[in-house]
């Protein structure tokens, strides 16, 4: 199971509580005292912490994977979703997410959470993540 960190953006009671009560663990940047942080230092608090970065802000942390991966540095994963999907929905992808990723199938990946749509789409996308004999 991948711990998640839900940036400023992202971030609602509702989407922490529920992801919670489904047994996650899930870092919330306010509760952190960091709220109004960069985004880079999101991503590393993030990646100290061992959590994946969730967030609807796809550009600014797409550009900001592309330069760590540049710079040589890892991060914990960046799990991306569209602001316009419904809560529900966000919150049903991203605990289907948390589950079936791991810290080593997300570490250093821009994860869409477009792939988690279904059960069966999310296990087929893991699965291709994971290097054979696994």
């Amino acid at each position: 199971m991948l711990a998640l960190y839900l940036d400023e953006c992202l971030e609602t009671k509702d989407v922490a509580r529920q992801l919670r009560a489904a047994g996650h663990l899930v870092y919330v940047a306010n509760d952190l005292g960091l709220k109004g942080q960069s985004d880079d230092q999101q991503l590393q608090t993030a990646t100290d912490l061992g959590a994946a970065i969730a967030t609807q802000n796809q550009g600014d942390f797409t550009r900001l994977h592309h330069q760590w991966q540049a710079a040589g540095r890892g991060h914990a994963g960046i799990v991306l979703t569209r602001q316009w999907l419904n809560v529900g929905l966000k919150i049903q992808r991203l605990e289907r997410a948390a589950r079936l990723l791991t810290q080593e199938t997300a570490a250093d990946r821009l994860v869409r959470l477009d792939q988690f749509a279904t059960e069966r789409e999310g296990v087929l996308y893991v699965a291709s993540l994971t290097p054979p004999g696994s």
